[in-house]
Formats: C-alpha cells, sequence, structure tokens
C-alpha cells in the first residue's frame, strides 16, 4: 500500500482543515487587517505546509514502520484559538496530533514472564524514541535544506521570503517540540534516551533562542 493509501478520508479532512486555519492565522498575524496577497498567502502556505504537515506525516509513518495504528486528528478548539490569537498580535497553537495505538497480541505474550515484560519495556521506549524524533528530526532536516536555499538562490523575490519564513518555521517548531516538558516530543525523547536529547534537542533549543528572544 501506498503513503497516499495510508491517507484516511478523515484524516486527510483534518490535515486539510488544520493547514488551512494555521495559514489564516499566520496570515492575519502578519498583514493585520489587510488582505494578503497571492504572494504571502504562497509564502506562508510553503512555511506552514511544511512545517506541519511534513512533522506530522513523519511522527505517523515512522509509528506504522513499527507496527502501531496512526492517524492525524485536529483540535478544533485549537485551531480556533489559533486564529483568534493572531487577531490580537500572537500565534498559540495547538492544531492537533498523531493519534497512535498498538495492538495487544504482542504485550499479552510479553506479558507471561518478567523477562518478556523488561523486554516490552525496552522495545516500546525504543520505537517511543524513534516515532517522537521524527517530526523535529523532519523540521531540523528543512531547517537545513531551506537555509540552503536561501545562500544559494537570489537574496530577494518570493522564492527567498518563502525560504527564509519556511526555516523560522520549520527551526521554531523543532526547538519548542524538543522542549523536555508535558507533552512535547522532546520529554518523550528525554525519558527514552537522555544523550539523544543531549545531541539533537539541546543544540537546536540553543539555535533558536536568538529567534524567541527577539520575538519578546
Amino acid at each position: 500500500m501506498s503513503f497516499a493509501g495510508r491517507i484516511s478520508s478523515v484524516e486527510l479532512r483534518d490535515l486539510l482543515l488544520s493547514l488551512v486555519a494555521l495559514v489564516v492565522a499566520f496570515s492575519v498575524l502578519m498583514n493585520g487587517k489587510r488582505i494578503p496577497g497571492l504572494e504571502m498567502i504562497l509564502i506562508i502556505t510553503v512555511g506552514v505546509g511544511t512545517g506541519f504537515l511534513l512533522h506530522e506525516m513523519a511522527h505517523k509513518f515512522v509509528a506504522l514502520h513499527f507496527g502501531y495504528w496512526a492517524e492525524y486528528r485536529a483540535n478544533r478548539m485549537g485551531l480556533i484559538i489559533a486564529v483568534a490569537a493572531s487577531f490580537v498580535g500572537f500565534i498559540f497553537a495547538a492544531p492537533g496530533a498523531v493519534m497512535i495505538s498498538k495492538p495487544n497480541a504482542p504485550q499479552e505474550f510479553y506479558m507471561q514472564d518478567p523477562f518478556g515484560q523488561e523486554e516490552l519495556k525496552k522495545e516500546i521506549k525504543r520505537e517511543t524514541l524513534w516515532i517522537s524524533l521524527a517530526g523535529p528530526m523532519t523540521n531540523i532536516v528543512l531547517t537545513a535544506f531551506f537555509f540552503l536555499v536561501g545562500i544559494s538562490g537570489p537574496s530577494s523575490g518570493t522564492a527567498a521570503q518563502a525560504a527564509n519564513f519556511a526555516l523560522i518555521i520549520n527551526l521554531t517548531l523543532a526547538a519548542f517540540n524538543l522542549l523536555p516538558f508535558g507533552p512535547l516530543d522532546g520529554k518523550k525523547i528525554f525519558d527514552s534516551n537522555r544523550m539523544v536529547w543531549l545531541l539533537v534537542g539541546l543544540p537546536t533549543i540553543l539555535l533558536a533562542l536568538p529567534m524567541y528572544l527577539r520575538m519578546i
């Protein structure tokens, strides 16, 4: 089955709903009460589309690789808050998340003996690490890609603005999601393997810190 065949109609609807809401929120934030032009909408869509969609799909397909059921579901209240917040000058987005579950049969088999329980815990910890790491790592790779596009292409124009905005969005998302708190990917990575978090999470957060400070 192709990747496209693994995206249900409900998931596709929620992905598109989230994408449209986030593009609207960023358009309002960046243009105030003015109606954004087609060029600005394109720039925002490239940044949000790569930063949000590819992040969520990375979680999904890594989870599928490990045998999980995984589908994105939109947080409608989170999307409403994101759009509403943009009208007062900031973005607070909790658009949704990939819902993940796994059949219980293997767990029932492993739970028959203590050794099996330990093996199951190690397996779940390893899978959680890779699934959680997939989203932020996708943003990090995209940040590097758009940086290279920015320095190798023209310094002005729509393409340059799109690359710069996409770089900012992807770096911001990577750093935020790597924070080791609450339900964020960074907390799951930190709990699964602290060395991996130190090698990936800490440098990314430090790299994005000047950008966050300029926003405050």
